[in-house]
């Protein structure tokens, strides 16, 4: 009796003692408030290609060194600033949305800090962005592109939309055959080659095409060495049609069924306008984004030193 007295006794403060430290265990859990996880770089990118999941990814690092490389959908979002929460509260206002930090050392204190403006699930990447490289995931520019200066120029080949031909109604470049209408990048070796993804519905292509044709087009389209093609993204032959005609372009456009040859330089739906110098040895020489009057005067100026070359 004394043995199972002593043994009650035993199990009776083994009991106490584990809910004692169950307790302190979260009461200390409750002082420190939630924490985040982390994520490994294909996990990331399961949910990123999950149309269904909702996730904000943040690039905590300088401007200048998203703009050499990121991760793809990443909103970059400096920790040093001051208002790093409200950035991130004025791009996804909904505290249930997952968000996922990677950069420069600063992961743990963002990670923190969004928590505690109410953030109910923070990760953090746990390779950081090397981790993503060397796994050999997709990197794209702080603009969506996937391309790099100084990369060779992903080869492809399409079909001309033709202004005399008679097309189909609705046809849009899915069964492209061999002839004169097509272009081939890899033909384009020793010449200039810029190329302009565009599409009838982007009202920035429209303010920028007149001047590609007067500046560009009418100052370099006459030379052997130089080709200018329009790739009109995912569009039928009546929209091209009316977009030549409504801009007053005479260089040509070119069919890109379903953004196949788009998804080969930017990240699938990203925006355009977009403009892609390629030199006279296949490699891309300068890109643009958008319309700058300023950048644009740059690739103009490019072109002439590339057909210096």
């Amino acid at each position: 009796m004394r043995t199972n007295s002593l043994f009650h006794h035993t199990a009776f403060a083994s009991a106490v003692t584990s809910a004692a430290c169950s307790a302190l265990l979260l009461f200390l859990a409750s002082c420190s408030g939630p924490s985040y996880r982390t994520i490994d770089p294909s996990a990331l990118q399961a949910s990123l290609s999950d149309a269904a999941t909702s996730v904000l990814l943040v690039d905590l690092r300088a401007p200048s060194e998203a703009a050499a490389g990121q991760i793809p959908y990443s909103n970059n979002i400096p920790y040093s600033v001051p208002s790093f929460v409200d950035s991130v509260k004025a791009l996804c206002p909904d505290l249930a949305t997952t968000v996922v930090l990677y950069g420069n050392g600063e992961e743990e204190a963002g990670a923190k800090a969004l928590l505690g403006a109410g953030y109910k699930d923070v990760g953090v990447l746990s390779a950081g962005f090397a981790g993503w490289k060397e796994a050999g995931l997709t990197v794209c520019d702080d603009v969506q592109y996937i391309v790099f200066d100084g990369d060779n120029a992903p080869a492809f080949r399409c079909e001309l939309y033709d202004p005399a031909a008679k097309y189909a109604e609705g046809y849009s470049g899915t069964a492209p055959s061999d002839g004169a209408g097509i272009f081939d990048l890899c033909e384009q070796r020793g010449k200039v080659v810029m190329l302009q993804f565009t599409a009838s519905w982007c009202s920035v292509c429209r303010k920028e095409m007149p001047h590609i044709e007067s500046e560009i087009n009418a100052r370099f389209g006459g030379r052997d060495d130089f080709v200018l093609i329009g790739i009109d993204r995912d569009e039928p032959w009546e929209k091209m049609e009316a977009f030549r005609s409504s801009t007053g372009i005479t260089y040509p456009l070119a069919f890109d069924p379903e953004s196949r040859i788009y998804d080969l330089y930017a990240l699938h739906g990203s925006g355009i306008t977009r403009n892609v110098l390629i030199g006279k040895d296949g490699r891309i020489a300068f890109r643009t984004r958008l319309f700058d009057p300023q950048q644009f005067s740059a690739l103009v100026e490019a072109i002439g030193r590339e057909l210096q070359k």
